[in-house]
């Protein structure tokens, strides 16, 4: 077995029972109040699809110290409120706030957060976003995308989010967001791990709060979207309505929900929009808030919707060693970019920092293991002061408040559970396979992130497949989008060459991996515009490479 695939066994082994527990902990909740079964939440759905089964085999572990953070406080619910708009997003964070700035003022919008919306993990990411360098970076940044996800990212997806790319920064850009740029007033770009060019839009070392806090600024100005804090989804409400041909169909018609006070809500929409982030919760050493527990996957599961990739889950491999309780602190991948480097105890280098990151997340453990250590130790002294005090004053301030000063000695590193590559399968347009529902940001699996994400990816795949999900949402509801797609739906020119060798290529690189005796999830060729109706629907054994 390689090294790479033997820390994502490992790892995935871990994810597994993470997410798995999570739906089962949901599945085995009591039934809903009364009140909630009058909106007719579907109690017919299958308890748990074959996907969910696999996933539901780590969340004993986080709920038995505390309880079953899981479980929202039914009884005695103070009232039960109704709210009616167009369109209901559960979540806060960058793919909830840019899919309500994608969406007309003639739409009412409501919107969730589970705790503060300014406790969602887009605020905590520090590198950067990609974004397509040049006509050239086409096929470069596709295969370095490919390279870290080990050949099994949808490639539909891939493509989508790289030729969107431009678009996405200027619209950041117009909208107020501040990202470095050199004397002349171009922007800046920075590499991280396994990027083969300079690609990353960065602002200091916190990109994610530059980002999410302009968007969620925006946000409230807008007139016809109300966010509610403090406010847990507990289900989604499914009604039988008349479908094409006049048969029935399943569909979904908003969420029900509790408030701090433990009002339950019923809120009816038109379309609702999952974007409540990933698992990292679940996790005793985790980079993410302890409020993202995988809900909506639970959620998925319970109704019987395709869940995808529920072993994929990222491993940072460079977060501040403490022995303090709490969320971890990442020391972001780009510090390594810039050229920071990973000693052992002997204050040699052990591994190439520039990897993709379950390859050094891998080494680490290697090198721990055999030191004997908790940590091992990452240097800055190849890094000019002013670029660590400039470019990186957010991560030196907080090292120096934990003790260290990285202009003068190497700090303590770990690996920690960092980012969820599966979750609600999607499709181009951020659609699951309940009429109704769409899914985006880490809660979504589109594919774009195969088996491992490639750094400062998540940002952008997020921000992509909102908008394509509010895109989609105006074509249902028969309304114009405030922001036009300028990109077309399918590459062209070199673009489309480029993109029918990669696809080919990553085909072949996953029939080599699944007969040279490797653990590989099985591939199977899907069309070029695939819906959900055309590939395994449980996701569980078969993972779709695009052709």
């Amino acid at each position: 077995m390689s090294e790479k695939n033997e820390l994502a066994g490992e790892m995935g082994a871990a994810a597994e029972t993470a997410v798995a527990d999570t739906a089962r902990a949901n599945i085995d909740a009591p039934e809903q109040t009364a009140a909630a079964s009058a909106t007719r939440v579907n109690a017919d759905a299958p308890a748990e699809t074959a996907a969910s089964a696999a996933a539901c085999t780590h969340i004993d572990d986080a709920c038995t110290p505390t309880g079953n953070r899981l479980q929202p406080e039914r009884e005695g619910v103070a009232e039960v409120r109704d709210i009616a708009c167009d369109v209901i997003i559960v979540g806060c964070g960058v793919a909830g706030l840019y899919c309500a700035l994608n969406l007309p003022s003639t739409l009412s919008v409501v919107m969730l957060a589970k705790t503060t919306v300014d406790e969602c993990d887009s605020m905590l990411a520090q590198g950067g976003i990609c974004v397509q360098h040049d006509d050239a970076d086409y096929a470069p940044f596709f295969e370095d995308t490919l390279r870290a996800g080990h050949y099994e990212n949808r490639c539909e997806s891939v493509d989508l989010m790289i030729r969107a790319s431009r678009s996405i920064i200027s619209d950041l850009v117009k909208r107020g967001v501040d990202f470095e740029r050199d004397q002349a007033g171009n922007l800046r770009y920075t590499r991280e791990g396994a990027h083969s060019r300079p690609r990353i839009c960065f602002h200091g070392d916190i990109t994610g709060d530059e980002i999410t806090s302009t968007l969620l600024a925006r946000v409230r100005e807008l007139p016809n979207v109300r966010i509610l804090e403090h406010t847990c989804m507990d289900d989604i409400m499914v009604t039988q309505d008349d479908g094409e041909r006049r048969q029935p169909q399943t569909r979904c018609r908003g969420v029900v929900a509790h408030t701090a006070d433990r009002a339950q809500l019923r809120i009816f929409a038109g379309q609702t929009l999952w974007a409540c982030g990933g698992i990292g919760g679940t996790y005793p050493r985790s980079t993410n808030f302890p409020s993202l527990t995988g809900d909506a996957c639970a959620i998925a599961a319970r109704h019987g919707i395709a869940l995808e990739h529920m072993g994929y889950v990222q491993i940072h491999p460079t977060s501040l060693y403490s022995t303090r309780p709490g969320r971890a602190f990442l020391i972001s991948e780009s510090c390594r970019g810039e050229g920071a480097v990973l000693l052992g105890a002997d204050g040699k280098r052990f591994t190439d920092e520039l990897q993709p990151r379950d390859v050094v997340s891998a080494a680490i453990y290697r090198q721990m293991a055999a030191e004997g250590t908790d940590f091992v130790r990452l240097s800055f002294a190849n890094m000019p002061k002013d670029e660590i005090t400039g470019h990186f004053k957010n991560i030196y301030k907080r090292c120096l408040e934990e003790g260290f000063d990285i202009t003068r000695e190497p700090i303590p590193v770990v690996p920690a559970q960092h980012y969820f590559m599966g979750g609600v399968r999607v499709d181009r347009n951020s659609a699951t396979d309940l009429p109704g529902l769409y899914a985006a940001g880490e809660t979504s699996c589109n594919g774009v992130h195969g088996k491992n994400r490639l750094a400062s990816n998540s940002l952008l795949e997020s921000l992509v497949f909102a908008q394509r999900a509010a895109w989609d949402m105006c074509r249902k509801l028969g309304v114009e989008a405030p922001v036009a797609q300028t990109y077309p739906e399918q590459p062209c020119g070199a673009d489309a060459r480029a993109y029918k060798r990669l696809c080919a290529e990553a085909e072949r690189k996953t029939r080599e991996s699944a007969t040279s005796g490797e653990p590989q999830t099985a591939a199977q060729t899907c069309p070029q515009n695939p819906s959900l109706s055309d590939t395994d629907r449980t996701a569980s054994s078969k993972e779709v490479v695009c052709a």
